[in-house]
């Protein structure tokens, strides 16, 4: 039986003591991370605060949007010819960033001047869904959409780091081609634990790549012309949420080239290979060893993922089927469905008017590329309704109003899998100063069958399930870190340490 990765103890009264301990620890750990270079490689940015008296009072800026769902049959309505480039009107590459060929990526790597470090850092890696083998998610957009211009990708929310502020414009090519693309993608991608999805766009929990069909190069923030583009460099994908493009009425290639540089492949030499530029037709991963165009694709020392080739090949070579291998393991089914709970607040709890309620997750499954949400009503009124993109699994209510909370954390993975935790709160005047003891309130932290449900619960109007999205224990001793801050368990500061506290107490993976 799986276990939940957090620590069991409930913390809520933890000391000031522990939590600054925690944050010097983590300042120190994060001094030993700089040697992990990676420009998508992101660790835990901290706690998610919300300010409950004005999200009860009408700011809804974080309850989801629906999900656009795609009309695949209206696709023969912008039936006609490639779209012509702009040329008066095209673009250019985001500053920082550097177009090399049909890759674009972060200047300093274009220029050999950094190199993605083969390991990824162990605050990165502990973080749930990261791990590998990892299932994925394609969504094919034939449909266009508008984009939010502006990075981090965030395929979920339409931002691209390439995007112009202006609608994307459709696929011209009709149903049959667009028809004929899937069918090649999905072959070349059905040996990876990667699913294809077109008819209806996947929902904003799950992390997916997107690619964007059709349009031209000067649709989007480009120098010059390419027949598609994706972000590079982001070896072993270690970013889960990007957006690439394939231009005009293009192949099936062109789309699963774009997709495989977004997530760490580089180009190579063999006119039969999906990563080459050379030759036209069907085309296939490499199965062996492969020699990387580099000079003549990308640019000399553009290779910025070379670390990562060599672990499988001679230095200049690349296999693609053992690296996707790597990330997204094999095509076998996933069964098990994510493990939730949430470690704090304790069901039943009760806080003063004014309290800032910490709120801390746990999340575990069998695979990598789980992604996860958080649901707060007021009153049985949804408030918060918002994906975890920063994988924080941690947040505070602050400066919370009376009424009465339901929470749910609640995971989705790549096999349609929706599973869930509630626990119910009360904020209100007759609530003492402080709420329990951890040694008395009972453990609240086994798992139940009525514990985890699939999907908001029902008779909820306003949610639709289907639509939104090693032990490093502190030491303190009199030659360790020994302080003292008097605090108020009650204020957004005291609630923050304790959960900065937590999170430096999360178990790390074996």
């Amino acid at each position: 039986m799986r276990t939940l990765r957090g620590n069991r103890t409930r913390v809520w009264a933890i000391s000031a003591v522990w939590a600054t301990c925690a944050l010097l620890t983590s300042a120190s750990a994060a001094a030993d991370e700089d040697e992990h270079y990676s420009p998508y490689e992101r660790p835990r940015s901290g706690v998610t605060v919300y300010d409950m008296p004005a999200i009860i009072n009408g700011d809804d800026s974080h309850i989801a949007a629906p999900v656009r769902q795609p009309n695949f049959d209206a696709l023969d309505s912008f039936k006609g010819p490639a779209p012509e480039p702009d040329l008066e009107n095209k673009g250019q590459t985001p500053e920082g960033w550097v177009q090399m060929g049909n890759v674009v990526m972060p200047e300093d790597v274009a220029l050999g001047l950094k190199q993605v470090d083969p390991e990824p850092s162990p605050a990165w890696e502990d973080i749930e869904g990261n791990q590998y083998p990892r299932k994925h998610t394609v969504y094919l957009n034939f449909q266009g959409s508008p984009l939010l211009a502006g990075g981090p990708d965030n395929s979920a929310e339409d931002r691209s780091t390439l995007a112009r502020w202006e609608p994307y414009p459709a696929y011209t090519g009709g149903n049959n081609n667009a028809l004929a693309i899937i069918q090649s993608v999905e072959e070349d991608l059905g040996p990876f634990g990667l699913r294809v999805k077109y008819l209806e766009r996947p929902n904003k929990t799950v992390p997916y790549t997107m690619a964007m069909i059709g349009g031209s190069w000067t649709d989007i923030n480009l120098d010059s012309p390419a027949g598609g583009v994706a972000p590079g460099a982001d070896c072993e994908a270690r970013g889960q949420r990007h957006v690439v493009y394939a231009f005009g009425l293009t192949s099936s290639s062109t789309v699963n080239q774009e997709l495989a540089h977004a997530w760490g492949l580089d180009h190579i030499f063999g006119s039969d290979m999906i990563m080459s530029y050379q030759g036209t037709g069907n085309k296939d991963f490499g199965t062996s060893c492969r020699t990387l165009c580099e000079e003549a694709c990308q640019g000399p020392n553009s290779i910025g993922c070379n670390a990562i080739h060599q672990k499988y090949c001679p230095v200049g070579e690349q296999h693609d089927t053992v690296e996707l291998n790597f990330v997204f393991g094999s095509n076998e089914p996933d069964t098990e469905p994510p493990v939730v709970d949430i470690v704090e607040p304790a069901d039943g709890n009760t806080y003063p008017i004014g309290s800032s309620v910490p709120i801390v997750g746990d999340v575990a499954d069998n695979y990598g590329g789980v992604g996860w949400k958080l649901y707060v009503w007021h009153n049985e009124n949804i408030v918060i309704d918002e994906v975890d993109y920063e994988r924080n699994l941690s947040w505070i209510l602050s400066n919370a109003p009376e009424g009465t909370y339901r929470i749910r954390v609640e995971a989705e993975d790549h096999a349609d899998h929706i599973v869930g935790k509630e626990v119910t709160i009360t904020v209100t005047d007759d609530a003492p100063a402080t709420t329990g003891d951890p040694d008395t309130e009972g453990d609240t932290d086994a798992m139940t069958d009525g514990g985890e449900t699939a999907g908001p619960t029902s008779g909820d109007p306003t949610i639709d399930g289907t639509d939104s999205d090693s032990d490093t224990g502190i030491d303190v001793d009199e030659g360790g870190c020994n302080c003292s801050v008097e605090h108020d368990p009650t204020s957004p500061l005291a609630a923050g340490l304790a959960l900065f506290a937590l999170l430096g107490l999360r178990r790390r993976r074996a």
